[in-house]
Order: C-alpha cells, then sequence, then structure tokens
C-alpha cells in the first residue's frame, strides 16, 4: 500500500542562533493531516524557538517552511494563523 499524504506543515533544515548560541540547528519537522503530535525535549532544548519560527514570532537564519505544499516566509503571528497555522 502507497500513501500518498501530503504534509501540512513541513519546516525543513531549520537553523536558529542567537549571538554565539545555537537554539535549534538543521531541524526538520513535518506534520500530516489528522496527525497529533508532541514535540519533546529537555529545558534548553529549543522547542519554543522552533514554534516561535512556524508562529511567525521569530525568522530562521537557516531553511525553509512549507505550508501545505507552499514555501512560505512568516512575517508575524497575524501572518501564521492567516495561512491556517
Amino acid at each position: 500500500m502507497v500513501n500518498n499524504r501530503k504534509p501540512t506543515i513541513e519546516m525543513r533544515s531549520i537553523t536558529k542562533r542567537f549571538l554565539d548560541v545555537n537554539a535549534n540547528k538543521n531541524i526538520n519537522f513535518t506534520l500530516f493531516p489528522g496527525e497529533i503530535c508532541a514535540l519533546l525535549g529537555e529545558n534548553g532544548a529549543g522547542k519554543t524557538t522552533l514554534m516561535n519560527i512556524l508562529f511567525g514570532y521569530y525568522s530562521c537564519d537557516e531553511g525553509d517552511i512549507y505550508i501545505k505544499g507552499e514555501k512560505v516566509k512568516l512575517s508575524s503571528p497575524k501572518d501564521a494563523i492567516s495561512r491556517g497555522v
């Protein structure tokens, strides 16, 4: 059986730095329709930073975000909400 589901959200090779500190380094995150996903990690692992990038609070230094297959640049939470995030 072939699974032809297409991701709703893809974050590819996301990197975010604050001065000399890598908050996220080359992170990939994919979410498919109907999935419930938990993002787990220790304190300081970069979970909140990654979600802040997805919500448009921060921009990533490297990497790409795709929503329903379309490459997007989220400039604000309002922008993210308008795209269904």
